[in-house]
């Protein structure tokens, strides 16, 4: 995938021109209270950067890949995330409620004190993740393709889990 690769540590906090990183990729930074609200970051991806107090509402991020990531207090609600990957992330006190994860792919994923509520999970594959204190009231997490997995502490109510199995 061609564009831009930033290896600065650290990005300035006025980086607000989304221009500077849709469909390119971003190694090592720290984003920190940036707001990308209903920018289209389709296919981007981010690798060992840490994302704080960051607005991504209503982002297409479809196809993203987020690769030993850490996310606190960013705000994904509304957004797109079909079909990403989140490889080694932890993500914490985040917010995606309806936000649409279908088909993504989380592995080693920590998910902890989230509001996910009506947050869409239909179809996607889960691996070695943990979810632990989320608020996912409504959410759809129909047809899961998930092994060693865990919900700890969670809120399910009014959630779906039709065709995800649950033993163990």
């Amino acid at each position: 995938m061609s564009g831009v690769r930033i290896l600065a540590p650290v990005l300035p906090a006025a980086l607000t021109d989304a221009a500077a990183w849709p469909g390119g990729e971003l190694a090592g930074a720290r984003l920190h209270g940036v707001s990308l609200a209903g920018e289209d970051l389709r296919e981007c991806r981010l690798e060992g950067c840490r994302v704080e107090s960051c607005r991504l509402l209503g982002c297409d991020l479809r196809g993203a890949v987020f690769r030993d990531c850490v996310f606190v207090n960013c705000d994904f609600s509304g957004s797109n995330l079909r079909d990403t990957w989140f490889l080694r992330c932890t993500l914490t006190g985040v917010r995606a409620e309806g936000a649409d994860v279908s088909g993504a792919r989380l592995e080693h994923v920590l998910l902890k004190d989230s509001r996910l509520e009506g947050v869409n999970l239909d179809g996607a594959s889960l691996a070695g993740c943990v979810f632990a204190d989320c608020r996912m009231a409504g959410a759809w997490l129909t047809g899961l393709r998930a092994r060693d997995w865990k919900l700890e502490r969670c809120d399910l109510t009014r959630a779906s889990v039709v065709g995800t199995p649950l033993r163990d």
